[in-house]
């Protein structure tokens, strides 16, 4: 959700700076904020035995964990930064305050929760029933349509901003199925790779 910076910080927002890899919550930690990105990217990510899963990416003007902000439960999966970022983070009390006053805002964030459970019904489908390439091209799409073209192109094309193995963690996959994949992808033609960026067209 993109709430006006000016109304947020109205309302007691602060600045918080992230670097590169650090811990903006974890599992398991309760919510305090409601933290929304001014510039960086985010993943909201669980982590397991063997390996990772990422559960969504998060970029400029988007909020994060909300969920258990509203519903008093603990973070189900932890955020970290991809890059290096700066939020904004508005104590829970005066978030709730927020939405009460302004029916526009509250009727945004429900739009917006819809949203999330439409993305992760999209991508649990893409996991389980898509064969591999399909699933990696399947997230880099959704990356292509949720992140700005402004910022992320090149030569018309999509210059996915994460590794690959944010990808395998997107997926499901191993890291080695993904480097594989993305090899057999760009002969194929369908994605292409340059200074090992992934690169994918933008439908003309």
């Amino acid at each position: 959700m993109n709430i006006p910076c000016d109304l947020l910080c109205q309302y007691g927002a602060v600045n918080k700076n992230y670097r590169h890899h650090d811990d903006i919550f974890r599992e398991g930690q309760v919510a305090f904020y409601y933290f929304q990105i001014v510039s960086g990217l985010v993943k909201m990510i669980n982590h397991g035995e063997e390996h990772d899963f990422i559960q969504g990416i998060f970029t400029e003007g988007d909020s994060f964990g909300e969920p258990p902000l509203i519903g008093e439960f603990p973070y189900p999966a932890g955020a970290r930064a991809i890059t290096d970022i700066q939020l904004l983070a508005l104590p829970r009390k005066h978030f709730i305050t927020l939405l009460r006053e302004h029916f526009e805002v509250h009727l945004h964030f429900t739009q917006l929760m819809c949203q999330r459970v439409l993305y992760k019904a999209e991508v649990l489908k893409t996991i389980n029933l898509g064969h591999p390439e399909e699933r990696i091209l399947a997230v880099i799409d959704l990356l292509k349509t949720k992140l700005s073209r402004e910022r992320y192109s090149m030569d018309n094309h999509f210059v996915v901003p994460v590794t690959r193995q944010d990808i395998a963690d997107m997926t499901g996959l191993r890291v080695e199925t993904v480097i594989r994949k993305v090899g057999l992808l760009a002969e194929q033609g369908r994605l292409s790779v340059s200074d090992r960026k992934i690169l994918r067209a933008y439908e003309p």
